[in-house]
C-alpha cells in the first residue's frame, strides 16, 4: 500500500524539482497522508506545511494544534494563517477554497511546488457535481494534475490514487488525523455525491469509477487541444499583465469570444467557473458599455472590470475607508493589506529601514528617481492605474514622506544596489 504513494510523489518531485515543497496541511486523512509521503523520500528540498484556519468550525483552534504537533514530529516546518470567509456570496464551500487559494499564493514562490491531497474520487466528485451542473469541457475536466500559479506551481500527486488506499496508507502508519464533522452533512452537494449517489452507482455498475476517470482523461486531452489551437489567438489578446484586450476580443467570432474568457480565467487559477449564460451577460455588460464607461461583471465573490479597453478580473474589492490604514512596516514579514498581496525580494529597491506602510491618498507627492515631484494622483493616472484600485495600493512613507511605491517607482534618495524590491498585484 505505502509504495503506491510513495512511487507517486517521488515521481512528482523528481519530474518537477522544486525548490521549495509547499503542502496545503488541512489536518485530514488525505493532506496528513501526503505530508507524511513526502516526508519519508529523505528529500533535498525544505518541506512547508501550510494550514488555513478558516474559522468555520467550534474545532478549528484544535485542528491547527494538531496540525502544528503533526509537523513537529515529522520535522516539517509549520505555517499556519487565519481568514475571513465571505458567506454571503455564493456557496461556502466556494468562498472558503477562495480564501484558501488566496494564502496559497500568497505564500508559493517562484520555483515552488505547492502540493495538495485531492484523490481518485475527490476528481470523481467533481465531475459528477459539475455534470449536473451542465457544465462544458472546461468543467468537465476536473481537476488538473499540475497548473501554473501567478508564482510557482500547484502539483496533485495523488490524483490517480483512490480514498480506499489513502485510508490504508494512514491505517499501516496509525496516523492521526482530523476528522472534519462537515464531511458527513448531506445537505452538502459533494458530501451526498460521496455518501449516498455515488457508492449507489458503483454497486449497479462495478466499473462506474474506472469509466468516469477514462472519460475524465479523454476530456483532458480534447481539452489540451482546443487550448493548444486557441492559445495563438490568446496570446494576442491578453498582455503581460493578464488583462484581456476588449477591442481585440470583440474582433473574434462568439464563440472564440466564450472560449478565450473561459481560458482567461482559467489562467487567472482561483476564479470559479462561469456558466455559458454568465459568459453571454459579461460580454454583453462588459463589452457592448459606453467607450468611456467603465463597467463591471460580478459573481459570487469576484468582478470583472473594464478600464481603458481592457478587462481586469479580481476578488471583489472590500467596501472600507482605505485612508484610515497604517502600519509599520521593516520587511520582516508580510503585511496584512485588505487587498492585493504585497511581495518583495533582495536588489535593485528601497533601502532596508523602518517605515510606515499606508494606502494610496492622491494628494500625497513623491518624486521618483530622476522624475519631478508631483501628487501621487499624477503618478497614478500616468501608470495606467484603474481607479478602482488606487485606494487600496499600498505606499511606504518616512516621517510622512513618500519614499515608494510598490510596483511603481522608489523615491530620489531612498534606493539602493540591496535593497528591497517590490512587487504588488490585486
Amino acid at each position: 500500500m505505502s509504495h503506491v504513494i510513495l512511487d507517486a510523489l517521488n515521481t512528482c518531485i523528481n519530474q518537477y524539482q522544486p525548490k521549495r515543497i509547499l503542502v496545503g496541511f488541512s489536518g485530514g486523512v488525505d493532506s496528513t497522508v501526503l505530508l507524511h509521503g513526502l516526508s519519508q523520500l529523505s528529500l533535498s528540498q525544505p518541506i512547508i506545511a501550510l494550514h488555513v484556519h478558516h474559522g468555520l468550525s467550534l474545532h478549528a483552534d484544535e485542528w491547527a494544534q494538531q496540525c502544528q504537533s503533526v509537523c513537529a514530529q515529522l520535522g516539517v516546518t509549520f505555517m499556519c494563517e487565519r481568514v475571513q470567509v465571505n458567506t454571503q456570496t455564493g456557496s461556502l464551500e466556494q468562498a472558503a477554497r477562495q480564501a484558501r487559494y488566496g494564502v496559497f499564493e500568497k505564500y508559493v514562490m517562484d520555483g515552488d511546488a505547492l502540493l495538495l491531497g485531492h484523490h481518485q474520487d475527490d476528481q470523481i466528485e467533481t465531475f459528477m457535481m459539475r455534470l449536473m451542473r451542465g457544465s462544458g469541457m472546461t468543467g468537465l475536466t476536473a481537476m488538473e494534475s499540475e497548473r501554473a500559479l501567478s508564482h510557482g506551481q500547484l502539483l496533485r500527486p495523488l490524483l490517480n490514487i483512490s480514498r480506499e488506499q489513502i485510508e490504508g496508507y494512514a491505517q499501516q502508519w496509525q496516523l492521526p488525523f482530523v476528522e472534519d464533522e462537515s464531511n458527513d452533512d448531506t445537505t452538502l452537494d459533494r458530501n451526498w455525491w460521496r455518501h449516498e449517489m455515488l457508492p449507489l452507482l458503483n454497486q449497479r455498475y462495478p466499473q462506474a469509477q474506472q469509466s468516469i476517470v477514462k472519460t475524465i482523461s479523454i476530456l483532458q486531452t480534447e481539452h489540451t487541444l482546443l487550448n493548444d489551437l486557441i492559445d495563438p489567438i490568446y496570446k494576442e489578446v491578453v498582455d503581460k499583465q493578464g488583462r484581456l484586450d476588449s477591442n481585440k476580443l470583440a474582433r473574434q467570432s462568439w464563440s472564440i469570444q466564450c472560449q478565450l474568457i473561459r481560458k482567461w480565467l482559467e489562467q487567472h487559477n482561483r476564479y470559479p467557473l462561469l456558466a455559458d449564460k454568465q459568459i453571454r451577460v459579461l460580454l454583453n455588460d462588459v463589452m457592448n458599455a459606453r467607450v468611456d464607461a467603465e463597467p463591471m461583471f460580478r459573481w459570487q465573490d469576484n468582478e470583472v472590470r473594464r478600464h481603458n479597453g481592457k478587462l481586469y478580473v479580481m476578488p471583489r474589492l472590500p467596501e472600507m475607508d482605505t485612508t484610515a490604514f497604517v502600519q509599520n512596516f521593516n520587511g520582516a514579514s508580510a503585511p496584512q493589506l485588505p487587498a492585493g498581496q504585497l511581495r518583495w525580494q533582495p536588489g535593485l529597491g528601497l533601502k532596508p529601514s523602518e517605515y510606515q506602510l499606508a494606502l494610496y491618498q492622491g494628494s500625497l507627492k513623491a518624486r521618483p528617481i530622476n522624475r519631478p515631484n508631483k501628487a501621487l494622483k499624477k503618478w497614478f493616472q500616468e501608470f495606467d492605474i484603474p481607479p478602482w484600485q488606487r485606494p487600496f495600493w499600498p505606499v511606504l512613507l518616512k516621517n510622512g514622506e513618500v519614499v515608494a511605491v510598490p510596483g511603481l517607482f522608489v523615491c530620489q534618495g531612498y534606493a539602493c544596489e540591496n535593497g528591497w524590491q517590490f512587487s504588488f498585484q490585486m
